[in-house]
């Protein structure tokens, strides 16, 4: 994912930021913790999915989730794209994982999420928007919410409509790009991103 923004100059700001990631992302997986300790293995489901607007973007996507209750799941989402396109490098890596909770049943019908996410870029000669003569290489990390819509195909197979808006921190070095490239800086900045968007296929295997 690209990630862009003005370079921040109050470190001591920044360091408090920091802080309140590492809470929030400790607090997160607590959660995930006390859930995944109840799970009932009886009416456990397990799931494995991707999300086709990332495929469709070159950026290959693969998840899983699995039923801890009979409304709620835990999901892990990955991509990574370690891939040259020619004199373009568009490399990116990220993770999500989620909390849902599904006002019918798991895997069923309307939910909605919290999720926790991070991941790195490396991308140069990618003339679009503001990266237009800039190389950046760094990593971000965040937290959202998203709702979403499983419309189920069969009974292993569904399509997940979800829509997300998430707070994303990143820390980059900036590089000039040109016949003699070389080291502007480091930025951070910290923006509101749709990393929990997709149109995702599903296929549950238990």
């Amino acid at each position: 994912m690209v990630f862009l923004g003005k370079t921040q100059q109050n470190k001591k700001r920044v360091g408090k930021c920091s802080t309140l990631r590492e809470q929030g992302s400790r607090l997160f997986f607590v959660v995930l913790f006390m859930l995944a300790c109840n799970i009932d293995a009886s009416a456990q489901k397990i799931a494995v999915k991707t999300n086709l607007l990332y495929d469709a973007m070159s950026i290959p996507s693969l998840g899983a989730e699995v039923a801890v209750g009979d409304h709620y799941t835990l999901s892990l989402m990955g991509s990574y794209d370690p891939i040259r396109y020619g004199n373009v490098k568009w490399k990116n890596f990220s993770y999500q994982p989620e909390i849902r909770f599904w006002f019918h049943r798991a895997f069923t019908g309307p939910y909605m999420g919290m999720n926790v996410s991070g991941g790195g870029m490396n991308i140069d000669k990618l003339h679009i928007g503001g990266l237009y003569g800039k190389h950046r290489q760094g990593h971000f990390i965040g937290a959202g919410l998203n709702v979403g819509y499983n419309l189920i195909l069969s009974p292993h197979c569904s399509f997940d409509f979800s829509l997300g808006a998430d707070f994303v921190h990143t820390k980059y070095d900036r590089y000039r790009e040109g016949d003699n490239p070389y080291k502007e800086g480091k930025s951070c900045s910290n923006m509101g991103v749709p990393i929990g968007t997709g149109v995702t296929f599903i296929y549950i295997i238990k």
